[in-house]
């Protein structure tokens, strides 16, 4: 690895409902090596699908989900293009909102630093791009299972991340 270059480091978070979910996941992860590292991960875990006031989601089947901490050379827009080609490959419907998916990959908080920067000490890198992207994810404290992973599984301070969220 090239020491000192400027790097974008992530909190990403994995999920499926449809198929072989770990499989899914797995190829998902595959895929992603070309475009991220991943220096830390949560256990994976089986939830249940969220209800929707809109959307039903009563038929859902439970999801598997995991989050990871990753670093890129790719900025924010970037990574989102290439994650949502993989989606596109393993199967995430775009029809509609709240579908049932075989990959669904967020962006949850991205900072910036280099390659010797932990991701505690990045700073904060909010970014809004296409309507479907917002840097922090603004579902983040609506989801405490991604709260759990993220807070209590790679410790990473709910503080640290409550600043993320003061650039809005």
């Amino acid at each position: 690895m090239l020491t000192n270059q400027k790097l974008y480091k992530y909190l990403l978070a994995f999920g499926s409902n449809v198929g072989n979910r770990h499989q899914n996941l797995n190829k998902s992860l595959i895929l992603l090596e070309e475009y991220i590292c991943i220096t830390k991960q949560s256990v994976w875990s089986e939830t249940t699908p969220l209800k929707h006031p809109e959307f039903n989601t009563n038929d859902h089947e439970n999801y598997v989900n995991f989050v990871c901490e990753a670093e890129s050379r790719l900025n924010p827009a970037e990574l989102y293009e290439n994650i949502k080609k993989i989606e596109n490959i393993i199967g995430h419907p775009r029809e509609r909102r709240w579908m049932p998916r075989s990959l669904d990959v967020d962006i949850l908080f991205c900072v910036q630093g280099d390659t010797n920067t932990p991701f505690l000490k990045g700073k904060p890198f909010p970014f809004k791009g296409a309507p479907d992207l917002n840097v922090p994810h603004k579902e983040y404290y609506n989801r405490l299972f991604w709260r759990h992973m993220v807070e209590k599984e790679l410790n990473i301070p709910e503080e640290f991340l409550a600043k993320h969220f003061e650039h809005d």
